[in-house]
């Protein structure tokens, strides 16, 4: 009895990691999440990766949405004509 309860679990494959590209740099405290919650809005998963030395780092997102994170950072842009020009 025990074998057939064996058998008819099915092995599930874990969802292979798709490859996260570098979208922009930033500052690691209050811009990181600011950029982050713009993608965000925009239904991009962004991931911030800490430098090594200091309080900087980057802010990566999968490949496949590399070119709709460009968009979304560059319709607020558009949206947001007084700001500074951050990227």
């Amino acid at each position: 009895m025990e074998n057939n309860k064996k058998e008819q679990v099915k092995k599930v494959d874990k969802p292979t990691k798709e490859e996260e590209v570098i979208l922009v740099s930033t500052t690691y405290y209050y811009w990181r999440n600011w950029v982050k919650s713009i993608l965000l809005e925009g239904k991009i998963k962004a991931r911030f990766i800490k430098d090594d030395v200091g309080w900087s780092g980057k802010i990566s997102v999968p490949k496949s949405q590399m070119d709709l994170a460009k968009k979304v950072l560059a319709d607020y842009k558009t949206k947001n004509l007084d700001g500074v020009d951050m990227w």
